[in-house]
């Protein structure tokens, strides 16, 4: 089983298959995983590539590098800076 790589854009927001999760790529030096996890408590803890790799992209959180990036995780042409 080969190990799954997903893009490095943090700040990307997948949604978990119940709806009931959200994974943030925001990487935590020194945690080994990538993905933080929240569900309506709180932070449920970090999370693998392989974990969250089926999530849904749902979009990106503002101002990080993820923001503009199409839904499918690929980066938009032409991406607005903001000016």
């Amino acid at each position: 089983m080969s190990k799954v790589q997903l893009p490095d854009l943090t700040g990307s927001v997948r949604l978990s298959p119940n709806r009931k999760s959200l994974a943030v790529l925001w990487p935590s030096p020194p945690h080994a995983n990538r993905w933080i996890v929240t569900d309506q408590w709180g932070s449920t803890g970090y999370e693998t590539d392989e974990r969250v790799a089926t999530w849904t992209v749902v979009g990106a959180v503002p101002y990080s590098p993820a923001a503009g990036m199409a839904l499918d995780g690929s980066a938009k042409v032409g991406a607005s800076d903001g000016h």
